[in-house]
């Protein structure tokens, strides 16, 4: 791999270990690409983080706009992540909408509005990590996905969003963010100030809980979507039951979602990815 793909790799590694796991079962030729996509996910969805205001996280979000059309205001060669990912839509053939719908998805994260319904998240989520799911199944298959493998990543996508964002509530709390859609906490009649609380009342566990089963409904669908697919895509999919992990900690007895959690171990995790790996390819043979 060239200097690039090597920084991606690093870059992975350090902020989304369960998906440079996964790169691991994938074919070598597959894994640069892979690491390059998902180093500019973490690279958009990493942006809040780095900045105070809105204003530059749009200008770095129009950067990466700028630079995947052809119209940056700079040499992106000198971006490692903007190289690896521009290598790699050329390579795999890669259609740059999916790239651009992502980025102009993550504009929400910039600002404190609320989420307003549950649909609206699903379709966030749609932009910002099914994709991602499907743009990997492309790399790893080498062709445009068909309506199975669709079903699949657009629910594996929502799936692992969803259990994601419940994971993180005390984060999101501590950025005045509201992932969870603004209908759900009417449901439950709960106030938005109450997600930022040091711990949970009845009304914030059942909107989690509604959360979380809402995660096992897509996990469920993606499950049934990928009985007898190609079996090259499966690697894509191994983050996304990842979320198995963060189901058995929601179900245990006084789980706190506002209280901050680094989530499962290493050795915890690569144990569940390669049970996971299993489990795939047995659906995959049906």
């Amino acid at each position: 791999m060239s200097q690039a793909f090597d920084y991606c790799n690093d870059f992975v590694k350090r902020f989304s270990y369960e998906r440079y796991l996964s790169t691991l079962y994938a074919p070598l030729s597959a894994r640069p690409g892979l690491i390059a996509l998902y180093a500019f996910a973490c690279e958009i969805a990493r942006i809040r983080e780095l900045v105070n205001e809105p204003m530059p996280g749009e200008i770095r979000l129009q950067w990466w706009v700028d630079a995947l059309s052809g119209t940056d205001h700079g040499d992106v060669r000198h971006n490692p992540v903007a190289q690896a990912v521009l290598e790699t839509i050329e390579q795999h053939k890669l259609s740059r909408e999916p790239f651009v719908n992502l980025i102009s998805a993550r504009r929400f994260d910039l600002y404190s509005d609320p989420m307003p319904s549950l649909n609206d998240l699903e379709g966030y989520c749609g932009e910002t990590s099914s994709a991602l799911v499907l743009l990997a199944a492309m790399i790893l298959s080498g062709a445009p996905a068909d309506r199975q493998l669709s079903d699949a990543c657009g629910h594996g996508g929502v799936a692992y969003a969803f259990a994601g964002l419940m994971q993180t509530l005390a984060w999101q709390g501590a950025r005045h963010q509201q992932f969870v859609p603004v209908d759900v906490l009417e449901r439950h009649r709960v106030e938005a100030g109450a997600l930022q609380a040091k711990s949970s009342d009845a009304g914030v566990l059942a909107v989690v809980g509604e959360m979380v089963g809402h995660s096992k409904t897509h996990l469920l669908s993606c499950e049934n979507a990928l009985e007898g697919v190609d079996p090259a895509v499966l690697p894509a999919f191994l983050p996304v039951f990842q979320v198995e992990l963060f189901f058995k900690e929601a179900g245990r007895k006084g789980f706190e979602p506002l209280e901050i959690n680094s989530g499962a171990s290493h050795i915890h995790r690569m144990w569940h990815m390669w049970r996971s790996s299993r489990q795939l390819a047995k659906l995959s043979a049906k």
